[in-house]
Parts: structure tokens; C-alpha cells; sequence
């Protein structure tokens, strides 16, 4: 009786560890893809050149704090949410291209510099509906900044690169800010 329990048991579990490894083969985590199936073309490198409108208060603000600055120097703390227009000129009634949100953070206690997550959103043209993602610190006492391209959706899918960020206007006044950008993308 007892060989007769543990034949059963040994087979039970034999088909348990069956069951078990099949489950996790076909529910793995990953699993290999190829371009073919993703329908990927040739990869490509894009030029995208436009302008950026910070207004950083009044009633058409496009950049606003969401938590209160901790330090007046280098405002640590201060976290700001942004919907910009990006347009094709410099002047804020050029031809939309699209908006630029994300957000931007004071993260040092030591130095004035923000970290800035930004989804260029495109609404007209070759890329509407496509978008970018950027990521890198800004210096606003630089005239130029570098961010990476992290990403990317639509006709950028698998997107990298780089965007310059110039700073063309810097109105203390109207509290604009005004950036030439040049986004360098490769994508498929």
C-alpha cells in the first residue's frame, strides 16, 4: 500500500512540474521579436526645427508652480507644469506645429538648474498625432541647453537623439521665455 501511495505521489508531482514549466513557457515575460514583425522600415535621421512659448504667469500662462519654492536662489523645491505651443516661427501667432508638457523641477540645493521631462506633441502636418519624449537638465542662465530624445510614439517609434534648446527671447517684463529647438531624431 505504502509503494502504491508514493507511485501515486511521484506521479502526481511529475505531472505538476509538467504542468508548471509548460504554464511558464507560454506565459513568459518576454519573448524575441524581429523588425519584420514590428513592421519597422529603414532607419532614418529628422531634422524637426521649431519654437518653443514658455509664459510663466498672467492670465495666458503656459508654465505654472505646483508646489512652493524652498529657496529663492536656486528654487529647490519649485515644481512647474508646462503646456507650451510649439510654432513654425518665432512669434506666438506663427503656424502651430503642435504643444510641448511636461514638467519641470528644481532638484539641487546648490545650484539654479532644472530637470525637464517634456512630450512634444505634433498636431499639424507629416507628424500629427506622433510625439517625442525629452529628458535633460536646463540651465536658465545658459542660451543653449541639450536634452536627450528618450523616445517616442507614432512615426517615431523607437526614437533617440538629441534637441538643442536656444533661448531667443528672455522677457522679464511679460515673463516669457521663448526657445529655437532642433531636434535630431533617428527612427525607423
Amino acid at each position: 500500500m505504502a509503494k502504491l501511495l508514493v507511485s501515486h505521489y511521484l506521479l502526481i508531482l511529475t505531472i505538476a512540474l509538467i504542468l508548471t514549466f509548460s504554464w511558464a513557457e507560454s506565459h513568459s515575460f518576454s519573448t524575441k521579436s524581429s523588425r519584420a514583425a514590428l513592421a519597422l522600415k529603414e532607419e532614418k535621421i529628422t531634422h524637426l526645427h521649431f519654437y518653443m512659448h514658455d509664459v510663466f504667469g498672467g492670465p495666458n500662462a503656459t508654465a505654472i508652480p505646483v508646489t512652493k519654492i524652498l529657496d529663492n536662489n536656486t528654487f529647490y523645491g519649485g515644481l512647474f507644469v508646462a503646456d507650451d505651443p510649439l510654432t513654425l516661427g518665432p512669434e506666438r501667432d506663427s503656424k502651430p506645429v503642435g504643444n510641448g508638457r511636461g514638467t519641470y523641477t528644481f532638484p539641487s540645493q546648490n545650484d539654479f538648474v532644472l530637470e525637464m521631462v517634456y512630450n512634444l506633441g505634433f498636431t499639424h502636418g507629416e507628424y500629427n498625432g506622433s510625439s517625442l519624449c525629452l529628458l535633460g537638465p536646463i540651465s536658465p542662465t545658459s542660451t543653449v541647453n541639450e536634452m536627450a530624445v528618450v523616445g517616442g510614439t507614432g512615426v517615431f517609434r523607437f526614437a533617440s537623439g538629441y534637441a538643442v534648446a536656444k533661448r531667443i527671447v528672455l522677457d522679464f517684463k511679460a515673463l516669457l521665455v521663448v526657445r529655437e529647438l532642433n531636434v535630431y531624431v533617428s527612427h525607423y
